[in-house]
């Protein structure tokens, strides 16, 4: 792929050029023609056109000269701009027919167009759009169109091409995705046409049918981007924000490296992606009550309040366009290891929205490094590029095979890209930046521009094989590592899993050394993207990837896990991206996966451990509904916001989801979901947080979120009254995590009595259900401590 810098002169410049020299040409032509009579004049060379960007179809008819119209003018109709030769210069013909083999290969520079079918009239109701991808920064020789009909349906289809010594670009169809009545053919001849600036730049596609005349389509070109996104940035007042970059700033980079500045704007416009800032750089305090650690559940309903506050233009591009929001924050509550996460899809309009972490490891030079503060701002830089291309879907480089039904990837460890870790890239960090040009890796930048939009959003597996899953685990069954997807209940006799309608189902990965060796692995790695959950319901045809809301980007952590010892994560199975995964009843089957790296021990469960270790499978039946009243509420709780404070154990702003919880209690007290929509509430009423506000005049604003104990302590004993019934239906692991925070609180809010009483409940509990007891001992250290505080007031 090429990844050389293009720096094109102004546009004013080039159009004085390419005007002075046609005017020269036309003046002057036929004067240097009688002159020269013999000579083969060499035409001017002119600094070629950029050709790649996004056409749509032209239904004008081609003028043929002498008043006709049809296929015999097309040969003279701006080709030569492609070829090379100018307007004064002889016609270049497309390339004759391919062969019936459906490789489209190009016959003589004579043939062709000139005597095969005339451009086909376009059905009234179709659009048509072309995405040409052969020249400038990194092009990837592609050639994709979307079809799109009304009462037909839609069709992108995908070629891979290569440039004949006409000019012309041929290659077969490779891929198709949608209704492929819309474009038959099963290859491509393309003439780009047209020397800007005096005539337009157009294509002629000719699409080859085995078992028909073949189709002579014109496109004309609209604009050089493959996509166009709207960027919004914002900081909190703790944090720094570098969104800019002076490729030469660091010692260590490719020695040809051009000396320029790139803002985020310019990483992505100069690979196709036109990305401008609508808004930005505003500053937002944080208030004197309130920390600069985030959690999870902040960082969203960051989101969603910003979001909500964004209203939509005039023409509504609001719900059309792509708009990435980037908060520049000080730390999460993870720690010092997580430098980014990313949010995706929130609601209908495709809003997406990424934050940064500058007090983090990205802000850490590594001992004896010859510019500190230049390596920090490349990292910083580096971050925030990689987070904002997780919004557009974009995988890390060594997990492509994990990703969605886009062209089959493979996993590229040595990928000098923004989405590859500079610290897992096998030879190390240094090598990375010394080989980087700030460029995305050609398969990315293949899904940037032309992957169908639907598949930035997708969740589908649908080639996904039950069989080919359970062959996959036996063959792994023989490594050093087991994982294990639970929950914590007891089955029926038939080993199934029974979960309440309307009831979330969480689960807990299990990592464990089964060797008589200790492993070195990734403290992170259950809750990292290399863990893959897909959901397959009985009969369905389809099965679903639960993809989290919330996406970290974390150091790896390298631990020691003696034989015998585990890690442990919980998994919210229910709902994710892409909506409800369980939800009407029925039988699911669960799958998990891990996949374990081999490009390096820090985050490697061994030096020879490739591939993934696979779960086995977790059957789960969801139970029909009780009750009419429980029945009816489905609707309300089936909806991407509920799914989102489930997912995450609360929200301070997203007040109709908090509503629709506070009606589960009432109408279904008795059903787990009460016991989820208190525990939620307890959180979005009585556990201290942050919300992002805004005033009347529009200024953002980090304040604390009041607690209201009166309110909390009902719903606290209704989410937590029985601790065992609790356990069954929230996990070990998040029981024990939401059952700490509730105390915490109550004790800051000097209800210590409360605090201990919840917590020695929870030390009796584990220990019946024999948790871990390095766990229970946590539970009874945080007990002891709460306990002190009283004793000390």
């Amino acid at each position: 792929m090429t990844t050389q810098e293009f720096k094109p002169r102004g546009e004013f410049d080039q159009l004085v050029t390419a005007v002075a020299d046609q005017i020269s040409r036309r003046l002057g032509g036929e004067q240097q023609a009688e002159q020269a009579p013999q000579a083969t004049r060499e035409p001017e060379q002119l600094l070629p056109a950029r050709r790649s960007g996004v056409y749509v179809r032209d239904n004008r008819p081609f003028p043929v000269p002498g008043g006709g119209q049809g296929a015999e003018a097309l040969a003279g109709a701006g080709e030569a701009g492609a070829a090379g030769t100018g307007p004064g210069g002889p016609a270049t013909r497309p390339g004759g027919v391919a062969p019936r083999n459906g490789q489209a290969q190009p016959a003589d520079a004579e043939a062709g167009l000139r005597t095969g079918p005339a451009p086909a009239a376009a059905i009234p109701g179709t659009f048509e759009e072309l995405r040409v991808d052969v020249d400038g920064p990194a092009p990837t020789m592609t050639v994709s169109g979307t079809v799109f009909r009304l009462f037909g349906g839609r069709l992108t289809w995908i070629a891979q091409v290569t440039r004949q010594p006409n000019g012309s670009y041929t290659g077969p169809i490779t891929y198709r995705d949608g209704n492929p009545s819309l474009r038959p053919g099963n290859a491509i001849r393309v003439r780009l046409t047209g020397t800007p600036p005096l005539q337009l730049m157009g294509a002629l596609v000719t699409f080859v049918r085995p078992d028909a005349p073949d189709e002579v389509v014109r496109y004309t070109h609209v604009t050089p981007d493959f996509r166009t996104v709207h960027i919004e940035f914002d900081r909190v007042s703790d944090a720094e924000q570098t969104d800019s970059y002076r490729l030469r700033d660091h010692p260590v980079r490719p020695p040809d490296l051009p000396d320029v500045t790139l803002s985020i704007e310019d990483a992505f416009t100069r690979q196709g992606i036109h990305v401008t800032r609508t808004r930005g750089s505003n500053e937002i305090p944080l208030s004197e009550s309130v920390d600069g650690s985030w959690s999870d559940i902040e960082m969203h309903d960051a989101m969603q309040r910003h979001w909500s506050e964004w209203k939509p233009g005039p023409s509504g591009e609001g719900v059309a366009q792509w708009q990435v929001w980037t908060l520049f924050a000080g730390q999460h509550d993870l720690g010092h290891d997580l430098g980014g996460i990313m949010f995706d899809d929130i609601g209908s309009a495709q809003r997406q929205g990424c934050a940064i972490f500058s007090r983090s490891f990205i802000s850490d030079p590594p001992p004896r490094d010859p510019a500190p503060e230049a390596y920090v701002r490349r990292m910083r830089f580096w971050t925030a590029v990689h987070e904002i291309g997780h919004t557009f879907n974009l995988a890390h480089s060594w997990q492509k095979a994990l990703g969605t039904p886009w062209i089959a990837l493979a996993d590229d460890p040595e990928a000098l890209s923004y989405m590859n870790y500079p610290f897992r890239y096998p030879p190390g960090e240094q090598a990375f930046f010394s080989e980087f040009r700030y460029f995305f890796s050609e398969d990315e930048l293949r899904f940037l521009r032309h992957a169908p939009e639907r598949f930035v959003e997708q969740g589908n597996i649908p080639w996904f094989d039950h069989h080919a899953f359970q062959r996959a685990r036996s063959a792994a069954a023989a490594g050093p590592l087991r994982l294990a997807l639970r929950v914590n209940r007891a089955s029926d006799p038939q080993g199934t899993y029974r979960f309440s309608m309307l009831e979330p189902v969480i689960g807990e990965l299990k990592l464990t050394n089964v060797s008589t060796a200790p492993m070195m692995v990734d403290r992170d790695a259950l809750v990292s993207e290399d863990v893959s959950v897909v959901v397959q319901r009985r009969g369905a045809g389809e099965a679903r990837v639960v993809r989290p809301y919330l996406t970290h980007c974390r150091r790896p952590v390298p631990v020691l896990l003696q034989p015998g010892e585990s890690l442990y994560a919980p998994v919210f199975l229910s709902s994710g991206l892409g909506g409800w995964q369980i939800d009407e009843p029925g039988d699911y089957q669960v799958y998990a996966a891990l996949r374990i790296p081999s490009d390096g021990a820090a985050h490697t469960a061994a030096p020879d451990a490739t591939g993934q270790v696979l779960a086995e499978p977790l059957p789960v039946r969801v139970l029909r509904p009780v009750s009419r009243e429980h029945e009816r509420l489905a609707d309300d709780v089936y909806t991407d916001t509920v799914g989102r404070v489930l997912a995450l154990g609360g929200s301070r702003v997203l007040d109709h989801a908090n509503d629709v919880l506070r009606e589960a209690i009432e109408r279904v007290p008795e059903e787990p979901v009460a016991q989820h929509a208190a525990a939620c509430l307890v959180t979005a009423t009585g556990v201290p947080g942050k919300v992002l506000t805004r005033s009347d005049g529009g200024a953002a604003r980090v304040d604390a979120q009041g607690t209201d104990v009166d309110t909390a302590l009902p719903l606290a004993q209704r989410a937590y009254g029985d601790l065992d019934a609790a356990a069954d239906t929230f996990g070990h692991i998040r029981l024990t995590r939401k059952v700490e925070a509730t105390a915490g609180a109550l004790a800051a809010q000097d209800r210590h009595d409360w605090a201990t009483e919840l917590l020695d409940r929870l030390v009796q509990t584990l220990r019946e259900r024999r948790v871990t007891p390095r766990v229970v001992e946590q539970v009874q250290e945080e007990k002891q401590r709460i306990s002190r505080e009283q004793g000390g007031s």
